[in-house]
């Protein structure tokens, strides 16, 4: 019953998520995010991934703090200190338990560039570990939306780097 729950928590966040893969506006998409996060950290709790809930409730800070253009190098300090800490911690799935570390880690260094290209291929990207963690943890939902997210990004992505080419 538990992983029905969560899933279908996931399928609310996931309608969210597959959203942002046609979204060009960097604000929007981090805004986006970070309802989605929180929707899908409930339910990595639920199904025992406590690294990729800890991770996701970061993330929304993390989130935040660039929507705000706040994002120093600080500030990604302590947010990737806090992500390795809190999996150090809380990890009790091995291997599975660090991809959401090395995930965030990867998007908070790279998320605050400027080129809207560069960024739309971060988050595709980023998407593609989430999709094992997903499936390995049973939220079957979750693995096919990132699925979804991952091609209409892709999408919206090449949309993009042709319009930059022919406005050259």
């Amino acid at each position: 019953m538990t992983v029905i729950i969560a899933n279908v928590i996931d399928f609310l966040a996931a309608i969210i998520q597959v959203g942002t893969g046609s979204i060009k506006k960097k604000t929007k998409i981090l805004v986006a995010q970070i309802i989605q996060m929180l929707m899908q950290g409930i339910s990595m709790l639920l199904l025992g991934g406590i690294t990729g809930a800890i991770n996701n409730v970061l993330s929304c800070f993390r989130n935040f703090i660039c929507y705000k253009e706040r994002l120093t190098t600080f500030w990604k300090a302590i947010l990737i200190a806090a992500s390795v800490l809190m999996t150090i911690l809380f990890n009790e799935q091995g291997l599975l338990g660090i991809i959401p570390t090395a995930v965030c880690t990867v998007y908070i260094i790279f998320m605050d560039v400027k080129d809207p290209v560069k960024f739309k291929i971060l988050v595709t990207i980023t998407f593609v570990p989430w999709m094992f963690y997903h499936f390995i943890l049973k939220s079957y939902v979750g693995a096919i939306f990132d699925i979804a997210s991952i091609i209409t990004s892709t999408i919206t992505l090449c949309v993009m780097i042709k319009k930059n080419k022919s406005a050259d």
